[in-house]
C-alpha cells in the first residue's frame, strides 16, 4: 500500500497561512501614551501608577504642565494599559486601551494624550481643519484639540 500524499497547493496554502499569521503576531508599530496634569486649582498634583502585560511603570508624579511619556510597540491588535490617577479631587482607576481603534480616536497616528483636569480624566483629540487661499492653491492644515471626559473623579 502506498502512502497518501498531501497535494501541493493544499501543503502550500497551509504553510503560506502559518507565516502571514505569525508575521501578524510579531509584527508591530510604534506608539506613544501621554499623561498631561492640566489640574488647576489648589490640589494640582497628580500621583499615578500605571502597567501592562509586560511593563509596570511603578507610581510616578506629575506637576502642573508637565507630561509624562512612554513609547512601546503595539501589535495589530490590543495593549492593554491599567492606570491608578490620585489627585487631590479624587481618584479614577482606568483601562487605557491603546489599539488601532484608539488611535483614530486620538486623531494622531502615533500618539495618545490622556489630560488629567479638575473635574476628571479626558482624551484629547485633535481635529484638522483645512484652510487654503481665495484661489484654492495654496492650502494649510491646524490642529485644534478638543478633550472628552472620559471619566469623573470618585
Amino acid at each position: 500500500m502506498g502512502t497518501k500524499k498531501i497535494p501541493k497547493t493544499r501543503n502550500g496554502n497551509i504553510v503560506l497561512v502559518l507565516i502571514i499569521t505569525i508575521m501578524m503576531v510579531t509584527h508591530s508599530h510604534g506608539f506613544k501614551l501621554e499623561i498631561c496634569n492640566e489640574i488647576e486649582g489648589r490640589y494640582r498634583r497628580l500621583v499615578y501608577k500605571c502597567w501592562s502585560r509586560d511593563n509596570d511603570f511603578g507610581w510616578r508624579q506629575n506637576w502642573p504642565d508637565q507630561i509624562k511619556d512612554w513609547s512601546f510597540a503595539m501589535s495589530l491588535f490590543h495593549t492593554f494599559f491599567y492606570c491608578h490617577f490620585r489627585t487631590g479631587y479624587g481618584r479614577v482607576d482606568k483601562q487605557l486601551v491603546a489599539s488601532w481603534d484608539m488611535k483614530d480616536q486620538c486623531g494622531d497616528r502615533s500618539t495618545c494624550t490622556w489630560v488629567v483636569k479638575k473635574d476628571g480624566l479626558y482624551l484629547r483629540h485633535w481635529k484638522t481643519i483645512y484652510y487654503s487661499n481665495k484661489y484654492g492653491n495654496e492650502r494649510w492644515n491646524e490642529y485644534v484639540q478638543h478633550d472628552i471626559l472620559k471619566k469623573s473623579w470618585s
